[in-house]
């Protein structure tokens, strides 16, 4: 009798020992798991941006589905037709504008370019970062981008980290005769903190911002940082 008991004693040890080892061991690997985790979260935000501002792209210039408001508007970026340094995405969401669309001569507004977007809230607005308001069109009306977050209630374009996607448009491009050429999209990245200057044509230095050059090749070498590595 007590041989069994002792028996069963030890069983019983043998199993908690097991079990012991057995979460221990799934512990280490949570700890090893959770920064991979981490990092293709990023990544899989970093592509996602990519591919977002690769639509804005399209409807902007152009792409498979057709013309975008580029060609529509006979060489414009999304702004107002009287203001037109009142850059902002804001009006590819329009329903109409600029003048009304001819067949005859396929120039003109087919808007709206862009179906799906979202409005910034004020708290929204309040926690991004400074560099956001750097060239609003509000306060800055010679500033060559926006996007005109003082303004809630206006449709905006996000990137993965849900802040706004930005229209820049330098003053002047080196790279080419015509300043409007070197228009690009921009997302602040995981940090927050856009530092892709206005008035730097190539996008040069961007850190972890995401730069889409919409009419000519991304002047900078290598590019944007590639989204594994960002």
């Amino acid at each position: 009798m007590t041989g069994k008991r002792y028996l069963n004693t030890l069983q019983q040890g043998v199993t908690l020992l097991e079990l012991s080892v057995v979460l221990l061991i799934l512990v280490a690997l949570a700890g090893l798991a959770v920064p991979y985790v981490g990092s293709i979260g990023g990544t899989a935000s970093c592509q996602t941006t990519d591919a977002t501002m690769h639509a804005v792209k399209e409807a902007i210039m152009g792409g498979a589905a057709g013309a975008g408001f580029y060609g529509d508007t006979l060489g414009r970026y999304p702004s107002l037709q009287s203001t037109p340094t009142n850059y902002s995405l804001t009006y590819l969401f329009e329903q109409g504008g600029w003048r009304a669309y001819n067949p005859k001569t396929a120039v003109g507004w087919r808007g709206p370019y862009l179906q799906n977007g979202g409005i910034l809230s004020s708290e929204s607005a309040a926690n991004l970062d400074t560099s956001f308001t750097a060239y609003d069109a509000i306060n800055n009306p010679n500033g060559k981008a926006h996007i005109n977050h003082r303004v809630i209630a206006i449709t905006q374009v996000f990137d993965a980290w849900h802040r706004p996607i930005i229209l820049q448009v330098p003053e002047t491009c080196s790279i080419s005769l015509n300043s409007l050429d070197c228009a690009r999209l921009v997302s602040a990245g995981n940090d927050a903190v856009i530092d892709t200057g206005i008035n730097d044509e190539s996008a040069d230095p961007r850190n972890d911002d995401r730069v889409l050059f919409l009419k000519i090749p991304d002047p900078k070498s290598g590019g944007n940082t590639p989204c594994d590595q960002s």
